[in-house]
């Protein structure tokens, strides 16, 4: 049996995307580890109210990263199948652009305010872009290097930012306990923006940094209108915590995000997977392999729907660890934003198609018509419910932008899909969510259900997925 498990070990590490998938995940795991584990430091440092001010502030960062350097690192992954051959340059010229919107942005942004008049402190805005303009820098190296498959680098860069910056948050509010908030906004920005010219200083270093007209137009044409896409998809992801900050209280956020922070567990883990998916992805949709991609596509959903509902499963566990008592009202929303979750897993199997016929722009309208529902439905929902109508707000919004892309890739006619698989996985995850609500309280039975599961799984499709790595007839 040993022998068996190594020989398996052995044969996945030599595939080339696999083992990167593995670094990533790992990566992910410590990177967002520390994340969780700040989680239940800030919020016994913090009063709730700071918590869930800190809260808003990082959508607010999320926000204006979507568009202050243009969302120009979405065109580094179309560039690589391109301009192969002038990769380097073409990044560094495109960096360059991206730095000179950061900073016009950022003295635009800051101006405005000022003359505004509004209800902003300064030093938070300038904040806040900064980090903005630091965290694109980043993305853009992340995008390089899982594009070139450097799963090294990536995975340093995953875990490292991440402890450095919630490190510093730390020290600077033993420093300044009078501004608890102050100061942890100041160590996130600081922090990330000394990754953000590190990687600046390589990739100049790498290739001189030019205005090369060429580059700049296709980046432009790529990236503009993921712009609405991903500030669309931020709407999808935090306008239900800035709307409960506005309409129920910061507490009432505070409370929400704890268990957000649970079930964004599985966006990371997928989204470590995708940055050796996606590259894998558009090669083999480049060499119309499309019944190898269906074959893994299977393998891939089985294995993470198995992982959502473990998760699901541990959520109360994980919750009482992040926080303390006062928060743990929030355990009766995990079930479904963990299905939220996962609907965003599935739905970027049709993206990454769209993404790969360059087809951005549909993207982007069916995103801002799911993003426009899910304002709708919070601001119609969360005065009479609450967080459980931000809850109901958000999978309405997700299962809407999964029908959209659906269409969305059936009318491309694309045939690198196991819809009947993904089915099956959406409905096992929808039965074991409706379990999970009914048992949430039980933890000997919540156990047992998902013991069941994995047993079942295994049996029925388990041993080919082992087959299949191990070599075995």
């Amino acid at each position: 049996m040993l022998e068996k498990i190594q020989r398996i070990i052995k044969a996945v590490l030599k595939q080339e995307y696999a083992r990167a998938g593995i670094y990533y995940v790992v990566a992910n795991i410590i990177g967002q580890g520390v994340v969780l584990f700040s989680s239940a430091i800030f919020t016994r440092m913090m009063t709730k109210a700071d918590y869930g001010l800190v809260s808003t502030y990082s959508t607010w960062v999320l926000v204006l990263n979507t568009f202050i350097c243009l969302n120009l690192f979405i065109s580094v992954r179309t560039a690589y199948i391109d301009f192969k051959e002038e990769y380097d340059r073409y990044n560094s010229s495109v960096l360059l652009l991206s730095l000179l919107c950061g900073i016009f942005m950022t003295v635009l942004i800051v101006c405005a305010v000022r003359l505004s008049g509004l209800g902003f402190g300064i030093w938070e805005i300038l904040l806040a872009c900064v980090q903005s303009v630091a965290l694109n820098i980043v993305n853009y190296m992340l995008a390089i290097q899982s594009m070139k498959n450097e799963y090294r680098q990536r995975a340093f860069m995953m875990i490292v930012p991440n402890w450095t910056h919630i490190l510093l948050s730390v020290i600077l509010m033993l420093i300044f306990t009078g501004n608890l908030y102050m100061a942890k906004i100041a160590g996130n920005a600081m922090g990330l923006l000394f990754f953000g010219v590190i990687c600046t200083v390589i990739l100049f270093f790498r290739a001189a940094p030019k205005a090369v007209r060429k580059y700049w137009k296709y980046a432009l044409k790529i990236s503009i209108p993921s712009i609405f896409n991903t500030l669309s998809d931020l709407i999808l992801m935090q306008c239900d915590r800035l709307m409960l900050t506005s309409m129920a209280g910061a507490e009432e956020t505070a409370e929400y995000s704890v268990v957000y922070n649970v079930s964004s567990i599985i966006v990371a883990i997928y989204q470590a997977i995708n940055g050796a998916w996606l590259p894998w992805f558009f090669r083999n949709m480049e060499d119309n392999k499309t019944e190898k991609i269906k074959k893994y596509q299977e393998y891939y959903m089985l294995i993470f729907t198995v992982f959502s509902c473990g998760m699901m499963t541990i959520s109360p566990e994980l919750i009482k660890i992040m926080s303390p008592e006062n928060y743990w009202k929030g355990i009766r929303y995990a079930a479904p934003i963990v299905m939220a979750s996962y609907l965003i897993f599935l739905y970027a199997f049709f993206s990454a198609c769209l993404l790969y016929k360059k087809k951005t722009v549909r993207i982007a309208i069916n995103t801002i018509i799911a993003a426009v529902l899910n304002l709708v439905l919070n601001y119609v929902m969360i005065p009479r419910y609450q967080s459980t109508g931000a809850v109901g707000a958000t999978v309405l919004s997700y299962v809407t932008l999964f029908i959209l892309h659906l269409s969305a890739v059936k009318s491309e006619r694309q045939q690198c899909f196991s819809m009947r698989g993904m089915w099956k996985n959406t409905i096992g995850i929808a039965i074991f969510s409706l379990l999970f609500y009914f048992v949430q309280d039980t933890l000997v039975i919540r156990y047992m259900i998902f013991m069941a599961l994995f047993l079942i799984v295994y049996f029925i499709k388990g041993k080919t997925i082992i087959q299949e790595f191990s070599g075995d007839s």
